[in-house]
């Protein structure tokens, strides 16, 4: 495990290259270069102008403010660099991502599903945001949004009352509580194996350009985002936008027309988006994997050898489903009706076994053993 503890130097390294405020890919640059040591990245200035050496030799005399780092070893926050295989698969990819996560609690290995909507929800809005969370909680999702008030809130608060994982992104250090009225909901969150991230420093206040900033972040943990009572200046609105931009689903739970409250959410629909009714619409559209047929081969190519080996070591929905997937790419509707899988079963299995390297997805959301 490459995570780095407050008790660390790299921690130290790590908060510093943080408040130096470099733009993520040049970050990146330094880490990579570096081997993944944030103390040697610090020391480093491969690629970076004039400013930006300024702004990280300042950030590397600095000293911390001990309040900072009593909190950060209270609470037990870590540093996760972008060169770890700890790191998030589904952030990997992207320019934009944060090189440096800090996180309190730890990050849950299930795919994720991100809500967002207003925090000036209505009991309509809230209620919907409660009833997804909990469906993708029960159907073995993380659920994703970014610990705010009314909507984010009701996401996780949603997915705790059915004993299911969740991630709250914050757009300021760990060492802050935002809001304060979701101290206890925090608590809660990382006591029930889920996590509050951020790539901001602790110390860092939360200021209104970080939430848009942070929004991205949500977008990337999560195969789908979710909209729910998001009207037209609504920072939900960011959060679709990213997703959309790093090709993953955007849905849409309509609400009333003649208060103004979804107006964004339908405009988006509008644009492309699905309109979502219900989490099963969702979690259909998922498992849907379109069954591939080439023609130019013997059927008998086509058939699926199902591995005899037993493999103890995964757990018992991802063995049962690698066994009846080959070489050859399928569609995960047969291999989870032959492995005994219902579809959002079978769909979480196969990323878990995408992210352990075990299996590959190919176009057409098809499957195939790596």
């Amino acid at each position: 495990m490459t995570y780095f503890t407050a008790e660390t130097s790299s921690f130290l390294a790590c908060h510093r290259l943080a408040e130096a405020m470099l733009p993520p890919p040049r970050l990146r640059a330094l880490l990579e270069a570096s081997g993944g040591d944030p103390e040697a990245a610090l020391a480093s200035h491969t690629g970076l102008t004039p400013r930006q050496i300024e702004r990280l030799e300042r950030a590397a005399k600095a000293t911390p403010n001990p309040r900072v780092w009593e909190q950060a070893l209270a609470w037990d926050v870590t540093a996760l660099v972008c060169t770890s295989p700890d790191y998030p698969q589904d952030l990997r990819h992207f320019d934009d991502s944060p090189p440096i996560l800090f996180v309190r609690g730890k990050l849950p290995a299930t795919p994720g599903l991100a809500i967002v909507g207003s925090r000036r929800a209505t009991g309509y809005g809230k209620g919907q945001a409660v009833r997804f969370a909990q469906v993708f909680a029960e159907a073995g999702f993380t659920v994703v949004s970014g610990g705010a008030a009314g909507i984010d809130t009701a996401a996780h608060k949603g997915t705790l009352e059915v004993g299911g994982a969740t991630i709250a992104v914050v757009a300021c250090g760990l060492d802050y509580i935002y809001p304060a009225e979701n101290r206890q909901l925090f608590e809660q969150l990382v006591a029930q194996g889920g996590a509050i991230v951020s790539e901001f420093s602790v110390g860092t206040k939360p200021e209104p350009w970080r939430f848009p900033a942070r929004n991205r972040i949500i977008a990337a943990l999560s195969q789908v985002t979710v909209v729910i009572e998001s009207p037209e200046q609504s920072g939900a609105l960011i959060t679709a936008r990213n997703a959309a931009e790093y090709g993953r689903d955007v849905w849409v739970v309509p609400g009333p027309v003649d208060t103004g409250r979804s107006r964004g959410g339908h405009r988006l629909v509008q644009d492309g988006a699905s309109l979502a009714d219900s989490p099963e619409d969702i979690l259909e559209a998922l498992a849907v994997m379109p069954r591939a047929i080439n023609l130019a081969l013997p059927l008998e190519v086509e058939e699926r050898v199902p591995e005899q080996k037993p493999l103890p070591e995964l757990p018992p929905d991802e063995a049962a489903l690698l066994t009846q997937l080959s070489s050859m790419a399928s569609g995960l509707d047969d291999a989870a009706e032959a492995a005994g899988l219902a579809p959002a079963q079978a769909l979480v299995a196969a990323t878990m076994l995408e992210m352990k390297g075990l299996v590959q997805r190919q176009p057409g959301n098809q499957f195939r053993r790596s």
